[in-house]
């Protein structure tokens, strides 16, 4: 065979092996920056659109509709906990006050992703005060719920991961 073509078969294999390192990296970079760097690569290479970003713009935006859309799920999800213990204030400071917090910064900081993104990072970052202040509420009721803590945990992580994928913007 000709050396001069298995060079250039050589740097072809090469550049498309690279290339789904690229896309691993831009999330490894991103998860390498939260404490539980496991959880973060299952969260985002669970959902194919997160997958597909190939720059920060486009991550900040896929993380923030992906935790938009959690956030109002786990809303609902918090509500319908509320009905089945109407007396735990805890519960219905969880499912209105701090998650009306999450979604509606969390839609401010998607607004303003493409015009001002140093807002849409501060929204970002303070949209992880609603699972922190939930968990607080209910641990002042000495409530155990595993549920309500696994979502707090995976909102938390989402707002963060949404925080530092902005952080990044130009």
């Amino acid at each position: 065979m000709n050396p001069s073509f298995l060079f250039t078969l050589s740097l072809i294999l090469t550049s498309y092996a690279i290339l789904p390192a690229s896309e691993a990296t831009l999330f490894d970079e991103l998860c390498k920056k939260v404490n539980d760097n496991a959880r973060c690569l299952q969260i985002l290479k669970a959902n194919p659109k997160l997958v597909s970003a190939k720059n920060y713009g486009e991550l900040s935006k896929y993380i923030l509709e992906f935790a938009l859309k959690k956030s109002i799920e786990g809303q609902n999800f918090l509500k319908g906990v509320m009905k089945t213990n109407p007396t735990s204030a805890a519960i219905k400071e969880c499912a209105t006050f701090d998650y009306d917090g999450v979604v509606g910064s969390l839609k401010s900081a998607l607004g303003e992703l493409k015009e001002d993104s140093m807002t849409a990072n501060y929204d970002a970052k303070v949209s992880g005060d609603g699972p922190t202040t939930c968990d607080r509420a209910l641990a002042a009721e000495k409530i155990n719920n595993p549920a309500i803590s696994a979502l707090n945990k995976d909102i938390f992580l989402l707002s963060n991961l949404a925080s530092l994928a902005t952080d990044m913007l130009p």
